[in-house]
């Protein structure tokens, strides 16, 4: 946290690995921008930098099984115009103690007092994810929750069926060659599947699988552009803008004709594409979402009509959702006519609510 060009007691400095000339750190885990030249404007112009110590920043993680955070210091350092992020750590220990790839993630520095604030190059020990892995097991400041308690694990088909019972997940990567970091992350909900096969153990409640999503995707940015920004709320964005998986008020699902129920559509307007394999790829895993709808406007022509994108059997093919809507929550039309068309009551084609359709 000090920033002052005084040196501390004992501190020494030397050159940043790769930015020889530009930055120096020192024995003490300081980063120092050197006094230099940079160009700049035409011909001959530019300036002299000034020299100045470097503000680092701070990562922060809970370790829950012990209570404690555990920080790492990083810095940025640009060279050729792009900007570099690395663990101070790291440069500390490649010029203080000895010279390693500072490159291979694989290796890891670490701390001897387990304090990632103390950057001394006495403090820094090399080592690499196997060994530091173990020592946190040695420290209990980690456990192997599966393989210690060897949990019995059921093997299930895609649909649910039973197929084998293993003694432990070590015996079901020993017999069907799965992962079984993979098979753990299917019996706590992370993951749907793993080798095409689902797993759960009986001694753990199954765990809902959470699709990861960022909060900014489960509004529909592009989408509510071409419709002229109509008035909406982004936590709660209307029905044809709102990515966000869970259920709206009065929310009600159906599978989509003609899809082998790969697609749920909504009385809203909504279309969900469930978790599946893609047809003919039983090693390629699709993940349920709710599905984004596209504008039928150009650029010189408005937006009349929302249409989703969904596949059957290896096609892909457009519909209108408003179509879709009508025909499953109010009654059965010929999808494929294009002399039946579909209007809007409130005349807004993005409220496709099965309310405000009509013939």
């Amino acid at each position: 946290m000090n920033l002052s060009l005084i040196d501390l007691r004992g501190e020494r400095w030397d050159d940043v690995p790769g930015f020889e000339g530009a930055y120096q750190v020192s024995s003490h885990g300081r980063i120092k921008s050197v006094r230099r030249w940079r160009a700049a404007g035409k011909k001959d112009g530019g300036y002299y930098t000034q020299e100045k110590i470097r503000r680092q920043g701070l990562q922060q993680r809970m370790n829950h099984i012990v209570g404690q955070l555990t920080y790492c210091l990083n810095v940025g350092l640009k060279r050729s115009g792009r900007a570099i992020s690395r663990s101070v750590a790291r440069y500390v220990y490649c010029v203080f103690v000895e010279s390693f790839d500072i490159d291979n993630k694989d290796l890891i520095v670490s701390y001897k007092d387990g304090d990632g604030r103390n950057l001394r190059y006495s403090n820094l020990f090399l080592t690499d994810r196997s060994q530091q892995s173990k020592k946190s097991f040695r420290l209990q400041r980690s456990w192997t929750t599966f393989c210690e308690a060897r949990l019995s694990v059921r093997q299930l088909s895609i649909e649910g069926k039973l197929l084998a019972v293993y003694a432990s997940l070590k015996d079901a990567q020993d017999k069907t060659g799965s992962s079984l970091t993979a098979i753990a992350a299917c019996i706590e909900g992370r993951i749907y599947q793993s080798n095409g096969f689902r797993w759960e153990s009986p001694s753990k409640t199954p765990k809902q699988l959470v699709v990861k999503t960022r909060a900014a995707d489960f509004f529909n940015q592009y989408l509510w552009e071409k419709l002229g920004c109509p008035k909406t709320s982004r936590v709660r964005p209307i029905a044809a803008l709102n990515l966000a998986p869970e259920d709206m008020a009065g929310e009600k699902w159906k599978p989509v004709e003609g899809t082998d129920s790969a697609y749920l559509i909504s009385n809203m307007g909504r279309i969900k594409g469930l978790p599946r394999f893609k047809s003919g790829e039983k090693t390629v895993w699709t993940k349920g979402k709710v599905n984004r709808l596209i504008p039928d406007g150009t650029k010189s022509r408005s937006t009349s009509c929302l249409l989703c994108q969904l596949s059957c059997k290896g096609k892909k093919y457009q519909q209108s959702v408003a179509r879709l809507v009508y025909h499953h929550f109010v009654r059965k039309i010929d999808l494929n006519n294009k002399n039946i068309r579909i209007k809007y009551k409130n005349n807004k084609c993005y409220d496709l609510s099965w309310k405000n359709l009509k013939l």
